[in-house]
């Protein structure tokens, strides 16, 4: 499996590793599991760490995830911090599905830095 999905005790969310080699069915499966790690341990706070990924896809693709990320139940995701790849191309992708997912509500923003990404996460 591409995707490491663990919950982080001492900051009270689910983080999900994902690689350069993720797959559109890694990708599912993750969502899957770190959703139900976040019902069995009561947070609705997700880390997601791209740092390894080399790109998100078409513009197409983005807005797929967006949008499935978008079908989610309300209030199973209440707020989603996302580390920015270290590839500058793949960077991009990311800010645009930011973009993406806050143009459909959602409470996602990206980061370089994985303390201020948790900082966030526990405002």
């Amino acid at each position: 499996m591409a995707v490491e999905v663990r919950f982080i005790d001492e900051a009270g969310v689910v983080e999900m590793v994902y690689t350069a080699t993720t797959t559109p069915a890694d990708l599912d499966a993750a969502m899957t599991r770190a959703g139900t790690l976040g019902a069995e341990m009561l947070t609705n706070r997700y880390l997601v760490d791209c740092r390894e990924v080399v790109a998100l896809g078409s513009a197409f693709d983005i807005l797929g995830i967006a949008e499935l990320l978008a079908s989610v139940p309300p209030g199973v995701i209440e707020r989603e911090a996302v580390l920015l790849p270290r590839d500058a191309g793949a960077a991009k992708d990311f800010e645009f599905f930011e973009t993406a997912c806050r143009n459909r509500g959602l409470d996602v923003r990206v980061f370089h830095d994985r303390d201020r990404a948790l900082a966030w996460l526990a405002e």
